[in-house]
């Protein structure tokens, strides 16, 4: 399964390269660097695609037809340029389905991670200051680990914050991971390898 920005669409290959899948996303003016983020494909073979540039999270029938979606709030605030922690907006990165159904959402430079259920009312959230010490900035993956902790990249946030961080449901720092002269400020993507058990990717 690839995604592509700019044309916007997924297709699926198989391993010779032949096309075998080509699902054409709805993106009224598209743009390379923007069309989508991450995109997942859900076990009931639906795709769920992050729209970055849209600020919303759209679940995909194969067919093209849009079964769901939801807009990142931006909660009264107002839109701020940049990419640091200083900056604001919904430019959505990363989206998991849950076993119970429901949606976790990385929000971009809204800095933020939230948990909506199918109805599209936020059940869980995680905001730029509760972590004690912490600063999230531009909050892009997301994963969950077989025992429910969350990893979450934090990018953009700057020579004192870390990059990747694993949480727990009541929002307790377990692990991080800070290596500003190696990786610097523009960590976007990271991935948890090795775990045991069954992880919601």
């Amino acid at each position: 399964m690839i995604a592509e920005s700019g044309i916007p669409r997924i297709i699926e290959v198989d391993k010779s390269g032949k096309l075998l899948r080509q699902v054409k996303l709805q993106v009224a003016n598209p743009r390379p660097h923007t069309d989508t983020r991450l995109v997942r494909k859900l076990a009931n073979d639906n795709y769920l695609v992050c729209h970055e540039s849209l600020g919303v999270v759209r679940e995909y029938h194969p067919s093209g037809k849009i079964v769901w979606e939801y807009r990142v709030p931006l909660f009264g605030k107002k839109r701020r340029p940049g990419h640091g922690p200083e900056a604001f907006g919904n430019s959505v990165f990363a989206a998991v389905r849950l076993e119970n159904g429901n949606t976790l959402i990385s929000t971009g430079n809204g800095h933020s991670v939230l948990e909506v259920t199918p109805k599209k009312q936020i059940v869980w959230s995680l905001k730029q200051n509760e972590l004690p010490g912490i600063t999230l900035a531009w909050v892009t993956t997301l994963q969950v680990l077989p025992g429910g902790n969350i990893v979450i990249g934090n990018c953009h946030a700057g020579p004192d914050q870390p990059q990747i961080i694993e949480i727990t449901r009541d929002k307790k720092v377990v692990w991080t991971f800070h290596d500003f002269e190696n990786f610097g400020n523009a960590t976007s993507n990271s991935q948890v390898i090795g775990v045991k058990g069954r992880t919601l990717r």
